[in-house]
């Protein structure tokens, strides 16, 4: 999560900024002085601050009148003396406390006690940090490489990662949302069926922009009314085409949303490709997808933007963890600062001056055919980039960082020379087990297996692309098969394979020695498609999210009350135990060979991985899952009321 900079004092607001450290120590004297005297409620504390200063039975009309001399107002309430109090008259209330109550002297002195211990801890860090810099210093070539091979490695990546949405371009995505849901594409088309499929094919594309252009209207009757009424699908194509680009878009930036919608649509575009079908429809529906590096391609300075060390810091994560309140607000204040000097070092001032471009996604350039740009970098150019490389970054941690976790757990708690004690050893037959390995074996069964699953999520924006560069290829023809899970659409997918080899390979270089086997299905009955495939590894975070979290949890469950306590004392000895027995169980059996016909390969290893989790209601420990608020493994699927 990230703290936001509005959390924080506007600068109007700091003007005793110097004397710092008293208003906090006068703040904590105050709040124990009105704690010992308020003794009923948090509205008697609140009268307590808002007491009138100047009313008294003897002046009650002190303040009027003071009103009507024209002199400026008093302070009424200790609320706005504080704000207007200046340093010398916090010092002597403050004294007057310290001297007037023990119990406020010895918390100040507490207080100050903490704060030069800290300033001391710091000053101990800093000089050990220099110590080290001095003692090794970092050659000026190797960190002008290491700039570099960031700025190159970012490059790279802007080629897959998606422009975030703006707010026109999500009204229109809203509107795409329920023209899907209300579909029947792929149960009218993906059946057996007499007579000329892609007239049947173009006849419910046509049917989906029908309900889209209802839709659009009914939302902006008087921009939409004309266009959309007066003038057919092929003179509307820019609209239709930029509607569905969005969709597709939305999707990659989050898999867990559209997930009973992307499939009509992406199958509906698969079929929009093919020649027949785009001369009945009268366009064809695909876009090229709005990517960091198109955009920063079109503009005169955004090679530049994109090579700049300033937008690896504006684009920087801000991720809590075990940081401090002040330690997030000044990495919040940092990026603010680093956008903000990028905006002035690369956005066009003449550009600022005059009219500002319409934002993508406006409906009026849309329906007209034309978005009207410029191909100076705007400040709304600026900030996009800067945010769909934050988007990047946060998806790749959100992705990466349970199998990160569970290769830490594999690696801290288990020993591949030891199974005296918590053995991963399985045998065919034993446990719905497929395969057999011995200890050590299955450990590094594991351990590849989690390793190719990190390295596949942090390559999921270009694996997401190849998904669709394949699936939308007009020479990629496919056909209609029962694979044995129902009619599914049987297509080759060489982008993807290719990149899925050079995955593999990687991975299989760091590791050493490989078990199992490497092959990787795709366009066969096991993976029908690139849809089916990429839609597979969507689901790595969603099985290994929840079992980290309830091992994560589990401590906290565990100290909540005696009861807890006692019921996992009672069944499982103790907590360490519990959470073992949670590996122990996931590492050897979720890596079994399980749910398929036994295979150790690529794919087999996430099969066996989702057949364990559909049997987690019948495993002894899974009250414990419940207590830490397990609900499931399959996340949620849209409704009419979640758009």
């Amino acid at each position: 999560s990230s703290w936001s900079g509005s959390n924080w004092p506007k600068a109007e607001g700091r003007r005793h900024i110097t004397t710092c450290g008293v208003l906090v120590a006068l703040a904590v004297g105050l709040r124990i002085a009105m704690a010992a005297a308020a003794v009923a409620s948090k509205q008697r504390l609140s009268a307590m601050l808002d007491v009138d200063l100047d009313a008294s039975p003897d002046h009650p009309q002190a303040h009027d009148q003071n009103m009507e001399d024209g002199a400026s107002p008093k302070p009424t309430t200790f609320s706005e003396w504080f704000q207007v109090a200046t340093s010398n008259e916090l010092r002597i209330c403050l004294k007057r406390l310290a001297g007037e109550r023990a119990d406020i002297a010895a918390q100040l002195q507490q207080l100050l006690k903490e704060e030069n211990a800290h300033k001391e801890w710091v000053s101990q860090q800093e000089q050990a940090w220099n110590e080290k810099r001095a003692a090794n210093p970092e050659p000026e070539a190797a960190a002008k490489a290491r700039e570099n091979g960031a700025s190159e490695d970012l490059e790279g990546q802007a080629r897959y990662i998606p422009l975030r949405l703006t707010p026109d371009e999500r009204t229109l995505l809203v509107i795409l949302q329920g023209a899907l849901y209300v579909s029947e594409y792929t149960d009218r088309v993906d059946v057996y069926h007499a007579g000329n499929k892609a007239r049947r094919m173009a006849l419910q594309i046509q049917q989906v922009c029908a309900i889209l252009a209802g839709l659009v209207v009914s939302n902006n009757f008087d921009v939409a009314r004309k266009p959309l009424i007066e003038r057919d699908f092929a003179d509307n194509r820019t609209f239709f085409r930029a509607v569905f680009e969005i969709g597709r878009r939305y999707k990659i930036l989050n898999p867990d949303k559209l997930r009973g919608s992307y499939g009509k649509l992406i199958h509906m575009l698969q079929d929009s490709v093919k020649d027949e079908v785009a001369r009945a429809v009268g366009f064809e529906c695909v876009a090229p997808m709005k990517t960091v590096a198109a955009l920063v391609e079109q503009k005169q300075r955004g090679l530049e933007l994109l090579q700049d060390p300033l937008l690896g810091t504006a684009t920087r994560e801000v991720y809590d963890g075990n940081k401090t309140r002040a330690e997030v607000a000044a990495e919040v204040m940092e990026k603010a600062e680093a956008l903000a000097e990028l905006k002035k070092k690369y956005v066009d001032q003449s550009v600022t001056g005059s009219a500002t471009p319409k934002q993508a996604g406006d409906l009026a350039q849309l329906l007209h055919g034309k978005q009207v740009d410029t191909t100076a970098l705007t400040e709304e150019n600026v900030e996009t980039i800067a945010a769909s490389i934050s988007d990047h970054f946060a998806f790749q941690r959100f992705n990466r960082e349970p199998c990160d976790r569970m290769i830490d757990f594999l690696r801290t708690h288990f020993n591949p020379g030891d199974d005296r004690d918590w053995s991963l050893e399985i045998s065919r037959g034993r446990g719905g087990s497929c395969l057999s390995h011995n200890h050590r074996t299955q450990f590094t069964f594991v351990l590849q297996s989690l390793l190719l699953w990190r390295e596949i999520m942090g390559h999921m924006f270009a694996l997401w692309q190849a998904t669709e560069d394949d699936l939308l290829d007009p020479s990629l023809r496919y056909r209609l098969c029962d694979t044995g899970q129902g009619l599914n659409r049987m297509q080759s997918a060489p982008r993807v394979s290719r990149l899925m080899r050079s995955i593999l390979h990687k991975v299989q270089s760091e590791v050493g020695s490989w078990v199992g086997l490497s092959v990787v299905h795709l366009g066969d009955r096991d993976v029908p498609n690139a849809f089916v495939f990429i839609d597979k590894y969507t689901q790595v975070p969603r099985i290994l999210g929840p079992i980290v979290s309830t091992l994560d949890k589990l401590p906290g469950v565990y100290q909540s009350s005696p009861a807890v306590r006692t019921l996992i004392d009672k069944e499982f000895r103790n907590l360490d135990t519990l959470r073992m027995l949670i590996l122990q169980d996931f590492f050897r059996h979720g890596f079994d060979g399980s749910g398929d016909d036994g295979g150790s390969c690529v794919d087999g290893r996430l099969t066996s991985c989702w057949n364990w989790c559909s049997k987690i209601e019948k495993k002894k420990y899974f009250p414990a899952f419940l207590l830490t608020g397990f609900t499931g493994f399959d996340g949620g699927f849209e409704t009419a009321g979640t758009w």
